[in-house]
């Protein structure tokens, strides 16, 4: 091992299959089993660090959704908000591909998203649109939250398409320039 690298624990392996395997297929469709293979442990192994697929499920979303909640604190900035949510989304595409997984599916999977992490995460912008905030409707914040996600989740399908990675800082900045341009047309 390299000096001052760090050894992934049994845990944190777990925890990177499962992440994996819930983008990929979503929660209904990944198995204990389907992860056990994964990190090359027998099912009943994964036992001993998680009471279930639920709590398994649980904490992956735990680790990929509590960077966001740094920033319902930090709302002076809009634009720096933006850039960080891009980036935060960019640090792992499974978040996108999570949320549109557990959104088809619908159910607790959706219910679990929502009530522990959106709903929080998007209480000052339904806050705004509550008082009447210019430029704040359920439409228009829809739109730009849609807008992020599809972009991430569909950026393997634009690649092929258009012969050029839609994850460059280039083709980012262009996005939020675009966000920026949609927002000013939104009326006040």
């Amino acid at each position: 091992m390299a000096a001052g690298a760090t050894k992934r624990t049994t845990r944190d392996l777990i925890l990177d299959a499962a992440e994996s395997l819930f983008a990929k297929q979503g929660y209904q469709a990944t198995t204990i089993k389907n992860v056990a293979a994964r990190v090359g442990v027998q099912g009943p192994a994964l036992y001993k660090h998680f009471a279930s697929k639920r709590a398994l499920f649980e904490e992956v979303l735990q680790r990929l959704f509590s960077p966001f909640s740094a920033l319902l604190t930090d709302t002076d900035d809009l634009r720096g908000s933006q850039l960080h949510i891009m980036q935060l989304h960019l640090a792992n595409p499974n978040i996108s591909r999570i949320v549109a997984h557990a959104t088809l599916s619908g159910g607790e999977d959706l219910a679990l998203l929502v009530e522990r992490w959106y709903r929080p995460f998007f209480s000052v912008t339904r806050a705004e649109i509550a008082a009447g905030t210019p430029g704040f409707t359920p439409a228009s914040v829809m739109a730009f939250h849609s807008m992020l996600l599809g972009y991430l989740t569909l950026a393997p399908l634009h690649e092929a398409i258009f012969d050029t990675d839609p994850l460059t800082k280039r083709a980012l900045a262009d996005l939020l320039n675009l966000q920026e341009q949609l927002a000013g047309a939104v009326p006040r």
